[in-house]
């Protein structure tokens, strides 16, 4: 008998029978025991070709085995899913949370889970022991956030064909308290204008386009002044500045995003602005800059602005401050003020949803459902005058 490597197995010669007999180990892929396949032949070389075709096929079944297994895992199959098919689709801030989602949340507690072995029970558990760093539970607002992150891929495998039924349908979404609002007085708004005047240029624009607009931080600091129509009276929003892993970006939004979005806005506003492009133009010459871009709300060297550190350390820390305005309200709320007297006003709320960049009319009204209310008992005391 002859030891021989390379799973070539123990060949020998049977005496009685007059041939060669090799044993040969192997993996069964169904069970994934080991085990011994026999061959013979009246020729060693015979054995020991046979014994390597069956050794290399048996490889080949247990990586198409563990290939299979492998997709039908969650984390195997959701971190392609996500790079091959979610990733190309949706902007990179949005993907930094997904994954982020997947990463600290989902791949440690359900991963390692077949696909198939994932059913309400498992999901519902999982729902209700999500956890931060400091062991406190996670808002409800992220656990739907990643329950909606899981019901789509789990929509992406029942295309696929891996499963036949979304497990996730079976569960229900956490309850979440309503966003609270702070919609800024006019007397608020006229005392912050001005405590903005007083800090610097670059902060009373920021506040005066953000009443005037409601626009998002990160919108305001993307403008240009070539997205201002100085005879239209018109802004257009084309570009955002984004917080990502790798810092600040400038993100073109989609063609197709209701985001994209061009605005009527009044006159005193475009006068405004025209006064500021000159001081710009005058300081982009005397910088020698010639080309690049052109930010409303600029670096020195012309680069756009951080819109966080305006939000953290302007914003909060001096100039409500020093408008004695509570510490309460948000950037945000300058965007909630626009839309609220508008809608107080009387503008038709679909013309407000385009104004905000809502993909829908039904999110504006989701939002401001508490001034839509409070305009319903103006609209009986108008009926009762007729009636």
């Amino acid at each position: 008998m002859g030891r021989r490597s390379n799973n070539e197995g123990s060949i020998y010669k049977d005496e009685k029978l007059n041939r060669y007999v090799g044993q040969f180990r192997y993996i069964d892929p169904e069970t994934g025991e080991k085990k011994r396949k026999k061959i013979t032949g009246i020729k060693k070389s015979d054995v020991i070709a046979a014994g390597k075709a069956f050794c290399e096929q048996n490889k080949k079944e247990l990586e198409e085995k563990q290939d299979s297994f492998k997709v039908n895992v969650l984390e195997s199959y959701m971190h392609n899913w996500l790079k091959n098919t979610v990733k190309p689709t949706i902007r990179q801030k949005t993907y930094e949370r997904y994954e982020s989602n997947f990463r600290c949340h989902i791949a440690p507690n359900i991963g390692a889970r077949n696909l198939k072995d994932i059913n309400r029970l498992v999901l519902q558990e999982f729902f209700a022991g999500l956890k931060r760093k400091d062991g406190k539970p996670l808002a409800a607002r992220t656990v739907n956030s990643i329950r909606n992150l899981l019901h789509a891929a789990f929509d992406a495998a029942v295309a696929d064909e891996l499963i036949a039924r979304n497990p996730v349908d079976l569960t229900k979404p956490k309850k979440t308290e309503k966003t609270i609002i702070n919609v800024f007085t006019e007397s608020q708004y006229k005392m912050l204008l001005a405590v903005a005047r007083r800090h610097s240029i670059k902060a009373y624009l920021v506040i005066r386009i953000a009443f005037a607009t409601g626009f998002r931080i990160g919108e305001i600091f993307g403008l240009e002044y070539k997205d201002v129509d100085f005879l239209a009276n018109t802004l257009r929003v084309r570009q955002t500045v984004i917080s990502t892993n790798h810092g600040k970006q400038l993100q073109q939004l989609a063609k197709n995003d209701t985001s994209l979005r061009t605005i009527k806005v009044e006159k005193a506003l475009i006068d405004e602005l025209a006064k500021y492009k000159k001081i710009h133009d005058i300081q982009k010459k005397y910088n020698g800059r010639v080309d690049g871009n052109d930010f409303i709300i600029e670096n020195m060297d012309g680069s756009f602005c951080n819109p966080s550190y305006f939000t953290d350390k302007v914003f909060k820390k001096q100039l409500l401050r020093d408008a004695a305005i509570s510490d309460k309200f948000r950037m945000h709320d300058c965007r909630h003020t626009h839309a609220t007297w508008l809608i107080e006003k009387g503008v038709n709320i679909k013309i407000v949803s385009e104004r905000l960049g809502h993909k829908s009319i039904r999110i504006t009204l989701d939002i401001y459902s508490h001034v839509t209310k409070a305009m319903q008992e103006q609209a009986v005391q108008a009926l009762e005058g007729i009636l």
